[in-house]
Order: C-alpha cells, then structure tokens, then sequence
C-alpha cells in the first residue's frame, strides 16, 4: 500500500448476502483498513448485518451507509445501534438518512415536505434516549413526541475496546447532498455523510461551505467531518472494471433526485442518454452512456494499480473519512463479489 495516502480508505458494501458482508468485514479487518459500512435496502438490514460483522471483527470501525432514518421511531433508532454498540464497543457509526422523495412516499408511505427539519429533531432526541439512565425523556416537538422516565436502573454504556476509540456511544452522521441536509448535519450530527455522485470539486465549493455556516451559526467550534462515499470497482481487467463502475454510477445518476449533481458537473447529456435508456431496459446503452469524464470526476476503478492511483489523484484528502463504495445493483453477482474482495486487497496494508 503506498504509504504517502494521506487517508486509508474504508469500505462499503451495497447488495450481496449478510454472509458475504461479514466475510468482507473479516477480510477488510485482516487486511487493516480502517471501516466497514453496510447499506441498508429493502433486501438488507444494516443492522442486522453490522450484529453479524460485530462479533466477527475485534478492531474495525463498523457503520451504516445508510440506515433508513424514517422508517423507525426514535426509540427503535436508539435501542438497535445502543445494542450494537454493546458488540462493538466505540467502533459504531450510525448514519441516518431519508432516501429519496419516491422512497419516503413510496417505500415507507410517508408524506414528509420537510425530512431535513425532521432529522434535526431527530438526532438531539436519540441522543436524549440514550441518555435515559441519568434523566427522563420529555419531548414534544414538531415531528416526534416521546416521554421516558429516567431509568437508574440502565445497564452503562460499555467500556471501548482502547483509548482510541473513545466514547462507546455511536457517532451520528446525517446523509445528504442537499442543502437543507448538509445544514442539518452542520447543525446537529457528529459528521456528515456524503452521497455517491459527490466529486471533490462539490465536496469543496458547496458542502464545506454550508456545513461550516451551520456549525457556525449553530455555535459549534469544531469543523464537521464528512465521511464520503466514493464508487469503486477494481479488477485484473481493466475494461471490466471500467464497465462495472460505469453501471454503478449510472444506477444513481439515473435517479431524478441525481439532477442537482449532475447539473453541478455538467453531465446533463450524458444523464438524459442514460436515462433513456434505462427506459428501455438497455443495459449496455447505459454503460456506454457513461463518458470517460464522468468516471473520472466521481470514480475509482481500474486494476489494483490503477485504482490506487485515482483515488491517490482525484480523492485523496477530499474526506474525513473517505469510503470506497461498491453496489451490487445491475452487476453479476461473480464479478460484485471479485471486485468488494480486489478493493480490500488493492488497498489493504
């Protein structure tokens, strides 16, 4: 691994079975990168998947990417990742967010004008119920009512496994390449985690931007981290790893909440091509729509040496937290499964 990164990249996981998850988790960890994150679907629980990688793992840094922030109450929130705390010890990451429009109104039923507003209230209020050992839960706000009397008879929070992870209790991070959600996390969560479709240009004139306004104005002193999530697909074939991160990326560009990035870099073209022809279930359009520029400006991929050296090029210090990002969604399941493996062994000590 070339040792002039100024970050260790982590790894996340989209699609595949809980197994293999936890197989990917064990392998990351041997191979000493520094986090595993699992994404939830409505074919996966984060989780349960991350339950899994706890006990399988001892030092890796464990997160969700994303858990779904609205279709839980507060106290369901809390209680799953205070339990997984309880397997992993100061390792948890729990990141939060709302999906898509056509996901809060569609896959949860939800009519949500204001998911940003209401994951503001959302992150001080579990972290109130977290807090339930030491003072009752009063809370009616504009989103959520929730009344817990103090309980003295809470289980603490456990020891971390060393000094350097800190305080047992999960970060939260709020997800979004929005505006309002970006505000959201500058305001209230531990750190924000940026959207795939994110390049490093939009990272530095929109994100840091309106992250370090809203932890000014919210009268926090310390900048907000940004964890990212960084589409990758690594190969001994450079042409199929190219064909893998291009239908990566064109499953999320072709997601009409994707326009506002994609404006951003100017692949409005390129976009309108894929999205036709994700019409007519042509899969090999897609692919071929996706230019050189685009998987340039937004992904890593190649063989083991070429990819290192396009996140050493273009991502490198871009994030807090920078995480290679593997979906599932549109690749065969053999060349999904090479190419999450090839990541860990690309950038593994």
């Amino acid at each position: 691994m070339d040792k002039g990164l100024k970050t260790r990249p982590g790894l996340a996981v989209q699609s595949g079975t809980v197994p293999f998850a936890v197989q990917v988790a064990v392998e990351a960890e041997r191979r000493g990168l520094p986090s595993f994150y699992s994404s939830e679907f409505y074919d996966r629980s984060a989780v349960v998947t991350l339950a899994a990688a706890a006990t399988a793992t001892s030092r890796i840094r464990i997160g969700a990417a994303i858990a779904w922030a609205l279709g839980r109450t507060p106290v369901t929130t809390a209680t799953e990742f205070r339990s997984l705390a309880e397997l992993a010890p100061g390792r948890v990451r729990l990141g939060l967010g709302t999906g898509n429009p056509q996901v809060i109104a569609d896959w949860h039923g939800l009519d949500e004008a204001r998911p940003a507003a209401r994951l503001a209230e959302l992150v001080p209020l579990i972290r109130k119920i977290w807090e339930v050992g030491s003072a009752a839960v009063d809370h009616d706000g504009e989103f959520y009512r929730c009344h817990i009397p103090a309980d003295p008879m809470l289980q603490p929070w456990p020891e971390p496994a060393d000094e350097v992870a800190g305080d047992s209790r999960p970060r939260i991070l709020l997800a979004g390449g929005r505006l309002p959600m970006i505000r959201a996390a500058g305001t209230v969560a531990d750190g924000l985690m940026g959207l795939p479709l994110c390049s490093p240009a939009f990272v530095e004139e929109v994100i840091r931007p309106a992250l370090t306004d809203a932890a000014s104005r919210a009268g926090r002193e310390r900048p907000v981290p940004i964890t990212g999530l960084i589409i990758c697909a690594v190969s001994e074939n450079s042409t199929q790893a190219r064909a893998f991160a291009a239908t990566q990326l064109a499953v999320f560009a072709a997601r009409p909440s994707a326009s506002p990035l994609m404006a951003f870099h100017g692949f409005e073209a390129e976009v309108a091509v894929i999205r036709e022809a994700f019409q007519r279930r042509d899969i090999p359009a897609v692919v071929a729509a996706v230019s050189d520029r685009m998987l340039d400006t937004l992904a890593v991929y190649g063989t083991p040496d070429e990819a290192r050296e396009r996140f050493s090029t273009t991502f490198d210090g871009v994030y807090d937290e920078p995480l290679l990002f593997t979906a599932g969604k549109g690749m065969p399941e053999g060349g999904f499964r090479e190419s999450v493996l090839s990541v860990c062994e690309a950038f593994g000590e």
